[in-house]
Parts: structure tokens; sequence; C-alpha cells
């Protein structure tokens, strides 16, 4: 039988998500507002005021340093443009976690398009098929100029 919820159990629902992984304050939001859910489904009776208590819950993880919106999207930029995702999928991507515009807007930086672009096709193995993989770049989120010279092998821009 499941515990029942509480200002406290949400806390440490909150703590243990937040020991596995990095999460923005909508993303945590969205994890316990999907527990509450669960338990109503479940048939277990649910406090009234459980969604307050998820606000409070986020306060205090923002106060403790444990969610920071900011370290949250710089950290997944970083990561996303690493792994040669385009700017247009990492806005998408951020926006959808809740990470608010002008976070976006001061990391992620359209200058290195390019180089984001280069590591797609050198992870895809493009380079074979012109009209394929200038497809695959455009479905990538990459413009028709940048996926043109990557695909004819210009380093700059």
């Amino acid at each position: 039988m499941q515990k029942p919820l509480t200002e406290k159990r949400l806390e440490h629902i909150a703590l243990f998500y937040l020991e596995k992984f990095d999460a923005s304050s909508e993303k945590l939001r969205l994890v316990l507002i999907r527990r509450i859910k669960k338990h109503q489904m479940q048939g277990i009776p649910v406090n009234e005021n459980a969604f307050q208590w998820i606000e409070n819950v986020i306060q205090k993880c923002q106060k403790l340093g444990y969610i920071d919106d900011e370290r949250y999207a710089e950290n997944a930029i970083r990561r996303l443009s690493t792994g040669g995702k385009s700017t247009r999928f990492i806005q998408q991507k951020l926006t959808a976690e809740g990470i608010d515009e002008s976070i976006l807007k001061k990391y992620l930086l359209p200058e290195n398009e390019l180089e984001r672009a280069q590591t797609f096709a050198r992870k895809k193995h493009l380079g074979k098929d012109y009209q394929k993989d200038l497809a695959k770049l455009a479905r990538a989120g990459f413009s028709y100029e940048i996926a043109q010279k990557v695909l004819q092998g210009e380093s700059d821009v």
C-alpha cells in the first residue's frame, strides 16, 4: 500500500529525483504532478493542498540551490551542442522544459551552428548521398545554407 502524500513526502520524492537527474523547476513540477495524479488514479485520497505543496517544495529546492534553471540550461546547451543538435532543436527542447527565453539567449550562441552541423554529420556518417544527407540535416533543424556548407566541406562561416 502506498504511503499518503504529505508535503514532506513530496519533498523526499523531489530530492530523490534530483539525486539522479538535473532538472529545471518546470520539469520537477511535472514529476511531482505526475506522482500526485498517480496516487489519485490508484484511489488513494490526496490532500487538496497537494498542488500548493509542489510550489513550496520547488521554492525550497531553489533556495537550497538544488534547482537552478540557468545552470540547467547552460549544462543542457553544452551537452546538446557537443552532441550535434541544432540551435532550433535545443531551443525547442529547453522551451518545452520550461526554460525562459532570456536564459536561452544568454547561452545559446548561433555562431556555433556550423560546428554543431559538422558534429551531426560526423556522428551520422553523412557524405554518401548529397540529397538524402541534405534532408537529414534539414530534419535535424539546420538551415539550408549550413547544410550545404557542411556537405561541401567548408569550414568557415
